[in-house]
Parts: C-alpha cells; structure tokens; sequence
C-alpha cells in the first residue's frame, strides 16, 4: 500500500511517525505525476482527491473509487474486497518508513489524535442534525452517507487508540 500526497515528504513522515502508519507515501506537490494522471486533482482546491486504486500483480486495474470531494472518503469494505478477490497471499509488514537524511516536519494543516475526534464528532452531530432537515430524499442520504463515514471513522479510531495508548511522561 502507497498513499500520496501533495505534502512534502518531511511532512509526510511527521504524519507517519504521528499516527505509526505503516505505509510508504509518494509525494506529488503540483499532482502532475500522480493525482492528475489518476483524474484525482481538484483544480479549485489546488489539493489530492481521497482516491483508492488497486493493481494486481500483472497491472490490470481491479478496484478504483475515487472521492467527489475532499471531505468524501471512500469505504474501506468494497476495497478489501476486491483485494481479497485476487487470492494473494498476505505480505510481511513493512519496516517503519525511515528515510536516510530526512528530518520529520510536522504540518500545522495536519490531524493530530487530540484533533481527531472533535472534528470527526462535530461532522456525526451536524450530519444527524441536518438530515433531519433534507426534504428531498437524495440529499437526505448523501448527508447520512456522510454520517456514516463520520462514525466509521470514530469507531476506526477507537481502535487505533487502543492499539496506540498516549505515551506516558
């Protein structure tokens, strides 16, 4: 697994050693190398799409779902799915991604853990809230899909944190 960005990668590695990600990141500033060719670059935003494409091991494309915006993050489920689908057998985990002579430089713009859950709680609420309010039906669901994005992430991170408890001064 690769995630990219349009940080550079101090800040990637800031973001990595943050959250114990274990994955590898690709940096793609302007998206010209990654983002557009995968029609992933929100020209208005000047930002990365959320976007989750799978190769198999012979190239073919087998799973691609790309986010309508950046507050949009594609479900995990249909993804793993598709991976599952291949019949691979699973890797070894990476080591942690270390790079030689790079200084970690964490980004003001970046989700901390204590960032997290306000902000992950505040879009639960205020979806609940406003559905509530939708009176047509399609925009009823597009704002309860974006609950349920919103509580998936928190039970996601409920998770983590157990597996990741706050070091102790």
């Amino acid at each position: 697994m690769v995630l990219a960005s349009t940080d550079p990668p101090e800040v990637q590695l800031a973001m990595n050693r943050t959250w114990h990600l274990p994955f590898r990141w690709v940096s793609d500033p302007g998206g010209t190398e990654l983002a557009r060719p995968l029609g992933a670059w929100d020209d208005d935003a000047s930002i990365f799409r959320p976007v989750i494409v799978a190769v198999a091991p012979d190239g073919a494309e087998v799973f691609r779902e790309l986010s309508r915006d950046f507050t949009d993050r594609p479900d995990d489920e249909p993804f793993l799915t598709a991976l599952e689908s291949l019949g691979l057998e699973p890797l070894a985990p990476a080591p942690p991604w270390a790079p030689e002579a790079l200084e970690p430089r964490p980004s003001k713009r970046a989700f901390t853990p204590a960032s997290f859950i306000p902000y992950f709680r505040a879009i639960k609420f205020n979806t609940g809230a406003l559905s509530e309010r939708m009176v047509d039906e399609r925009d009823r669901a597009e704002v309860l899909t974006e609950k349920g994005m919103a509580e998936s992430f928190l039970a996601t991170f409920d998770e983590w944190r157990a597996e990741h408890p706050p070091e102790r001064q």
